[in-house]
């Protein structure tokens, strides 16, 4: 993809790599999450997200009030739809981005983990100084 300031520079055969569209990491959490990990969320959290779910400030941050703690050692197989939901928003989270898309954070969760959820992808987010786009149906 290239603007027509890049077009130009790259006719008129100047440098045209201060032009165009920037290259972003993304993290993207998807509305429906299928548990298709093959072990526990501690194996799944150490393979996807090692430096992010031992450090200090993730875990006081997003481990903690996402209650992941009491579902460690458990089978991903094994997790019900908000336990799932749970993990998959501190997935998306640990992931080193630029960008957040989060679509449906608040499915299976109830009223108080719901208040929850979004606090903690606010103060994520704003702590990071980063950039997220949240989808959400229920407000």
């Amino acid at each position: 993809l290239k603007c027509d300031e890049q077009v130009a520079a790259e006719a008129a055969g100047e440098d045209a790599s201060d032009f165009g569209v920037p290259e972003l990491n993304v993290s993207y959490k998807p509305q429906k999450i299928a548990p298709k990990f093959q072990g526990s969320v501690r194996q799944l959290l150490h393979k996807r997200i090692r430096d992010a779910y031992v450090h200090p400030q993730f875990i006081s941050d997003v481990m903690r009030p996402m209650k992941i703690d009491p579902v460690i050692d458990q089978e991903v197989q094994h997790l019900s739809g908000g336990e799932l939901q749970r993990v998959a928003m501190a997935l998306a989270l640990g992931k080193p981005s630029d960008v957040y898309l989060i679509d449906e954070p608040s499915a299976y969760l109830d009223s108080e983990q719901r208040i929850t959820c979004a606090k903690v992808i606010k103060r994520f987010i704003m702590h990071a100084k980063k950039t997220a786009f949240i989808v959400e149906h229920d407000f």
